[in-house]
């Protein structure tokens, strides 16, 4: 049986009553902290310029509310239109593992989709479930090699695992939900040269996958057929855009349904790139332990090879971002936000703070190394290792080989209540934010999601 078909039988077959409680509850986590950060995604350039394209696409218009305004859209491009404000402010959580931003993805599909269909909130959790087990596994079966091929792993995963989540919604057989799979791999695509200009593609690529999962399930429904070795063949998936020796294609299936990957999805307290999380953190304590930019000579750190690929690459372009969206992929420049200001918030990436001369000088002192293959954790965790070499000759080095906000160090329950209310703070009045927060804590209670999409309007 190919693998396509294992997962088919697996997405299918899933029930409510088949996930664990701890599953659930982490699913309804992420996808309260996901409509916060859309919320506050909806104030961003990126996306009223997103919103205004997709508004003027004939026959675009629908029934379904766009996150944070009046807007209203079909489902499909509400799915897109909401994945681009969850992604946009790149504060949204990832599989570090897998390295996938699935609940951008996920949770704006199974909404739009689940309201679509008048279904509740079981239909719609199971659906979110199903959709991140997928793509987890897609990503780690990659060896996350999609990355060192160019392309963006959420783009390339995420489109599989919202194909899941929407044939899961609409009952599609095993034999549907096959070829739903099949599909994908035409469509699977979205390239990291966004960060050559620091273009706003990569939203797009969270937005995109939504809309088109839901015309590839309704596809498969009407009986388009694909590729059933999509993953494994010789042209599939893991030859074509990931590295044969990287790729392990038993891990697209291993412990379906026994280990929950939707339970190992970190949760971001930093709006910007991942990678440098751990890197960070490490800024952060150096600063609480005494280290001031006025002692500091130079800056060294440790970053593994896929990481700086991202976020150190090319150094002198990241030692000046070029606008706030570059700022939040400059290593240099996150950590001397980390030494300077002890934080790293959405206030960090104004045009002002990208200008000021203090974070600007500190970043220049960066410099860095990729980390020896297998010594660092990742991508399990994205750990930090900085050098700092002082003014007195002394030499300063933190470690953090967990990263805030994993599983294995994981936000709690009352950090991300102070997140969503962080985001959403001047966007939703707090007794509608309090609505929302209540409606998603007791989601399989809804027998009929639109009033908690209703909650989600300016």
């Amino acid at each position: 049986m190919t693998y396509s078909r294992k997962l088919a039988d697996f997405v299918c077959a899933l029930t409510y009553d088949a996930v664990p409680d701890a599953t659930r509850a982490r699913a309804r986590q992420l996808m309260t902290d996901t409509l916060g950060v859309g919320l506050s995604g909806s104030r961003h350039p990126n996306f009223r310029t997103a919103l205004e394209g997709i508004a003027a696409i004939p026959g675009t218009t629908g029934d379904h509310p766009v996150i944070g305004s009046r807007v209203r859209l079909s489902a499909p491009y509400a799915a897109l239109a909401n994945g681009v404000a969850c992604h946009v402010l790149d504060f949204d959580d990832t599989h570090t593992a897998s390295i996938v931003h699935g609940s951008a993805i996920l949770t704006p599909l199974v909404l739009a989709l689940g309201e679509e269909l008048g279904l509740g909130g079981r239909d719609v959790l199971t659906a979110f479930v199903a959709g991140w087990e997928v793509a987890a596994r897609i990503g780690i079966a990659s060896g996350n090699s999609f990355h060192s091929r160019g392309f963006h792993s959420t783009a390339i995963a995420g489109v599989f695992g919202a194909t899941a989540a929407a044939g899961r919604l609409m009952g599609l057989t095993p034999e549907q939900m096959t070829n739903a799979l099949g599909l994908c791999g035409s469509q699977a695509a979205g390239i990291t040269e966004f960060l050559t200009n620091n273009s706003s593609s990569k939203g797009y690529h969270v937005g995109w996958a939504a809309r088109t999962a839901v015309e590839l399930a309704y596809l498969a429904r009407a009986g388009a057929t694909g590729p059933e070795t999509v993953f494994e063949g010789r042209n599939g998936l893991m030859n074509t855009h990931g590295l044969v020796a990287a790729h392990t294609p038993q891990a697209l299936t291993a412990d379906l349904g026994t280990r929950w990957e939707t339970e190992r999805v970190s949760i971001k307290p930093y709006p910007c790139c991942h990678f440098a999380h751990g890197a960070i953190d490490c800024a952060i304590a150096l600063r609480a332990d005494g280290v001031t930019p006025d002692r500091i000579e130079g800056i060294h750190a440790i970053v593994d090879e896929v990481a700086a690929g991202f976020i150190c690459k090319p150094i002198d372009a990241k030692y000046v971002p070029s606008n706030a969206y570059g700022a939040k992929f400059s290593l240099p420049y996150l950590v001397a936000l980390g030494l300077i200001d002890g934080t790293v918030d959405q206030s960090s990436f104004s045009d002002s703070a990208i200008r000021r001369d203090d974070l600007l000088a500190l970043a220049r002192k960066l410099t860095y190394e990729d980390a020896e293959k297998g010594t660092t954790g990742f991508p399990k965790y994205f750990p930090g290792h900085l050098i700092v070499h002082l003014t007195d000759g002394r030499t300063v080095e933190k470690r953090v080989p967990i990263n805030r906000g994993n599983p294995d160090a994981p936000l709690t329950d009352e950090d991300v209540a102070e997140k969503f209310r962080v985001n959403v703070e001047g966007i939703v009045p707090e007794a509608r934010a309090k609505a929302i927060v209540d409606k998603i804590a007791s989601l399989e209670s809804l027998e009929d999601i639109s009033g908690l999409t209703r909650e989600l309007v300016a």
